[in-house]
């Protein structure tokens, strides 16, 4: 647990957030105020119950500005990391020489018995990814065994966009997700976010200096006059007769294995569960829907979707950006959680993007780059539209098109492969807290009055928030099952009495 040498106490705290009078008095005068029934059913937090000072916005219009005249479909086979992209940026040798040391740093740390590194520590992230194999592995067109409403002769599912929507949260939940928000696929989407390929084979260091590499290393993404999508042997195929629809969902991670942060396989071991957990969310919600008589398209292996899911989270109102582009951040969860975005044609309502003080809180605090290891978060206070260089070359593993903060993603994860894990930016994150009392009036305060950002970020500094100091306490801990609070978003089930 975090240990606490300040001198600031929490009753001085509690004096700071009544600095100007302002931060509570801001907050309660901020609340939404509802004339009658009507006005609570139609609140766009009537089937979602969000904290109130959550503000819903415009559709496609979230707090991290968007530019769509700049924006171009991407190739997924463009991330960093690939280790063919890293090495168009680091040269050849220097990438295999960093690859070499991954085993070798492993093997030293275990002989040395490394806190977060030991055997049992590596075990348990061994564990975590076993999602790679079956029955876990996830498709395009997913598992499709069970019977559609075709097969034996009944009518296909008809409900409105709102009740599919709310029906399709209650299933996702229900299977493993954390939260979820839905978007339309317009001519927009189509032309600026999904991936022109997905990543396939993208770790072959082969075609660094002859990209984009043949398209057996990394099928293109298509829409064809079909009724149904498929995947072929070079391409996988969305109906471009039909309105096709996205819902995003968060599958949360483990906090305190977070703060174990960094060069820990504790930390390793949460991060990879998003994606064993994820596996099984998609096979379900593909089957889910499929007994509807509709089609969900997901993602496919090698691990990747068909658009940026941090670009979907944002647009559907499940998070806000932040410093590290990296990642998002959920006011519920914080930035412990994974994001994923998958595509159906069964309609849907869309949700708001949603202002929560995040991302200003972002534009003050610098906590995250100040605990990153290799400097590859920026530390300016102004957000930008410019794609800085990367060791002199343009930087290709970033699509441009927002004003936000550039976090050298080279860098960044040929640290985390070499030295087996980091994720010492998302353990820092202010908001990186449980939900306790204290901390939801801190939230509120940050998203109802920004002039207290200062002083909130240095408050959280002050008591000790952040990466542990014993990392292998986390052994002894008494945490939830999975290790996060599951019902951070409830309201039912007796979990709020």
């Amino acid at each position: 647990m975090p240990n606490f040498h300040s001198s600031l106490s929490r009753r001085d705290f509690m004096k700071g957030l009544g600095v100007a009078g302002a931060g509570l008095g801001t907050a309660a005068a901020t609340a939404p105020v509802f004339q009658d029934l009507d006005d609570v059913i139609s609140s766009p937090n009537a089937e979602w119950k969000r904290p109130w000072w959550v503000k819903y916005r415009e559709l496609d219009d979230p707090t991290t500005e968007i530019d769509w005249s700049l924006m171009n479909r991407w190739d997924a086979r463009q991330t960093a990391q690939a280790p063919g992209i890293s090495a168009k940026y680091l040269g050849v040798d220097e990438v295999n020489k960093r690859y070499a040391n991954v085993l070798t740093n492993k093997v030293n740390a275990i002989t040395n018995n490394t806190p977060g590194q030991t055997l049992k520590d590596y075990a348990l992230s061994s564990g975590s990814g076993y999602f790679m194999n079956l029955p876990y592995m996830t498709t395009f067109m997913g598992p499709q065994k069970v019977a559609t409403p075709q097969s034996i002769n009944v009518p296909v599912w008809q409900g409105t966009p709102e009740e599919n929507s709310r029906m399709l949260r209650s299933a996702v939940i229900f299977y493993g997700g954390g939260q979820v928000g839905f978007g339309v696929i317009d001519q927009k989407i189509k032309d600026k976010l999904v991936f022109t390929n997905h990543k396939g084979a993208a770790n072959s260091i082969g075609f660094i200096e002859n990209f984009p590499p043949p398209p057996a290393l990394g099928k293109s993404y298509v829409f064809e006059d079909v009724d149904v999508g498929y995947e072929g042997d070079t391409k996988f195929v969305l109906p471009s007769n039909k309105q096709l629809y996205e819902f995003c969902f968060t599958v949360p991670m483990s906090k305190d294995m977070f703060r174990t942060a960094n060069e820990s396989q504790i930390m390793y071991s949460a991060n990879l569960s998003r994606y064993r957990l994820f596996g099984n969310i998609q096979n379900c919600i593909q089957e889910f829907i499929r007994s509807l008589g509709y089609t969900c398209y997901g993602y496919a292996s090698p691990f990747s979707g068909m658009m940026p899911a941090i670009a979907s989270a944002q647009l559907t109102g499940i998070t806000e950006g932040n410093r590290n582009n990296g990642f998002c951040t959920s006011p519920e969860y914080g930035p412990i959680i994974g994001v994923f975005s998958l595509v159906t044609d069964m309609p849907l309502e869309p949700t708001n993007p949603i202002d929560a003080g995040i991302w200003r809180f972002c534009q003050t605090c610098t906590k995250c780059a100040d605990a990153c290891p290799v400097n590859a978060i920026p530390k300016d206070h102004e957000p930008t539209w410019d794609l800085p260089n990367i060791y002199g070359k343009a930087d290709i593993v970033h699509s441009p098109g927002r004003k936000q903060y550039w976090t050298n993603a080279v860098d960044c994860w040929m640290f985390l492969t070499e030295y087996n894990g980091c994720g010492a930016c998302m353990a820092t994150c202010t908001f990186n807290t449980n939900n306790a009392p204290i901390h939801e009036i801190v939230r509120a305060t940050l998203s109802t009055t920004p002039a207290l950002n200062s002083f909130l970020w240095q408050a959280d500094k002050f008591f000790g928030y952040g990466l542990h100091e014993d990392k292998e306490a986390w052994w002894d801990l008494s945490l939830p099952v999975y290790g996060f609070d599951s019902a951070a978003t409830s309201s039912h089930g007796g979990y709020n009495k």
